[in-house]
């Protein structure tokens, strides 16, 4: 049997979810294939490999371009079809209208292998843990509690697949699940969904990690790490020290990670230098303690976010710090405190987003219950947070300012404080133009490649 995975564009990293369900489906015998919508003639694709089925991962952007390039396929090609990931997961609703056989919602390892076999076997699947099918919406099963169980990820169906295996950057998850909930974060109705279920946060054992490090730096280019977990560490912990250990004496690769911004001590500073860690990315939000903890509920303990920062600067770790601006009930002056933040704390890349609730959290019903979205208009989607706010409780002189700081913010954060309080009244004043965009374009790529990931 053969099996076709299928996802719209990639980004930076190879699809790990792909990874893990490509090595259940090896390990059961069948062969595997990718494709990139992006990169490749889908139909064309289809009618060479002739799949059995084919398998969608679908982020929520990208959704209507995959049904559609689903469409044209089926009329070429006769196969069964699955989609995964946050689109089914988030959005089960949009199940019948979609033209799939089923959707596999949240975890979908071993229901992946159910289905599989059940399709091998002419069974039918309706019955499958996970599975939305036309007949039925099953229950999810519980979270794999033992990470170390799956079979080793096939991470080479992408990466020899794609323009990745020659990228200097290779993206590794030692973990699965945030235990956090912020307002504005789909975990909420994850943990909702799982309720009973497991726990949510799990990591995977240490040896097999640097295994899969070790692999595909023997195959691969690889001349920076970047550690994708929601979280990557909390504490010093035994696997912590473990990881680092082995990591030194076997890897020895400048790496990045996300580490909570409130739970940073010297102590995990200074395990993560020793490990090699050149960057790190953190979230603030917000300068305001009100929107941070009652709007976007981003509870943090009680701590002073310039000292905090700029004792990762002191450690010679470079902070990837996030913002999000025009977030309701927020000011003007709270947005333009970040970047007096950003030069007091000495960071390195300040990121800014525009917030943009999306569909299924709580920010999402505040802003639908304050009357901030149009929901008939709205996406519901990440789409808009590197545009103008949409949200209706700003007046358009404030959402042209704060746009002005998501393009201008980190650089001018760099100036001198003379020169910076010059430029924070000009983008005041000045609209939103295409030198503001150009300028923060060069500036974020210069960032990137050289102060947040370390290219040789």
């Amino acid at each position: 049997m053969k099996v076709l995975f299928v996802v719209d564009q990639l980004d930076f990293a190879d699809h790990i979810a792909i990874a893990y369900l490509s090595a259940i489906a090896k390990q059961q015998g069948y062969a595997t294939h990718f494709c990139c919508l992006k990169d490749n003639d889908f139909v064309l694709v289809v009618k060479e490999i002739r799949p059995d089925v084919v398998a969608y991962s679908v982020n929520i952007v990208g959704f209507t371009r995959i049904l559609e390039a689903h469409k044209q396929a089926s009329k070429v090609h006769k196969f069964i079809s699955i989609m995964g990931g946050p689109q089914p997961t988030f959005f089960p609703e949009t199940f019948p209208d979609s033209g799939m056989d089923a959707y596999c919602v949240g975890e979908g390892e071993y229901a992946f292998k159910d289905f599989l076999e059940r399709i091998e076997r002419k069974q039918p699947f309706d019955n499958v843990s996970n599975l939305i099918t036309r007949n039925k919406i099953n229950p999810v099963r519980p979270f794999i509690s033992n990470l170390g169980d799956l079979p080793k990820a096939d991470r080479d169906l992408v990466l020899s697949n794609s323009y990745l295996k020659n990228t200097p950057k290779k993206t590794f998850y030692t973990t699965r699940g945030c235990p956090y909930k912020c307002a504005y974060c789909c975990n909420n109705y994850y943990q909702q969904l799982y309720n009973g279920k497991g726990l949510i946060v799990r990591r995977f054992p240490v040896e097999r990690i640097i295994q899969e490090m070790e692999e595909i730096r023997s195959k691969y280019r690889m001349d920076f790490v970047k550690i994708g977990d929601d979280l990557f560490a909390t504490k010093v912990d035994d696997w912590l020290e473990e990881f680092v250990g082995k990591y030194s004496r076997r890897i020895g690769v400048l790496f990045n990670c996300f580490l909570r911004f409130d739970m940073v001590d010297d102590e995990l500073l200074k395990l993560l230098k020793k490990a090699g860690c050149y960057s790190v990315h953190l979230s603030v939000d917000s300068t305001s303690k009100y929107v941070r903890e009652f709007i976007l509920k981003r509870r943090m303990k009680e701590i002073d976010i310039v000292s905090q920062l700029k004792k990762i600067h002191d450690y010679g770790i470079n902070t990837w710090v996030n913002y999000m601006l025009a977030v309701p009930e927020s000011s003007l002056e709270d947005d333009f405190n970040t970047i007096e933040i950003n030069r007091k704390a000495c960071v390195t890349y300040a990121s800014y987003s525009t917030t943009v609730p999306m569909e299924k959290t709580e920010l999402y019903e505040y802003c639908l219950g304050h009357k901030l979205i149009d929901p008939t208009i709205h996406k519901g989607d990440m789409s808009g947070c590197s545009e103008k706010s949409t949200l209706s409780c700003f007046s358009e002189r404030e959402k042209n300012i704060r746009y002005n700081i998501y393009l201008l913010g980190a650089l001018i954060s760099k100036f001198p404080k003379p020169l910076c309080r010059v430029f924070m009244f000009l983008i005041r004043i000045i609209p939103p133009n295409a030198i503001f965009k150009k300028l923060r374009r060069y500036f974020y790529i210069y960032s990137i490649e050289n102060k947040i990931f370390k290219f040789n």
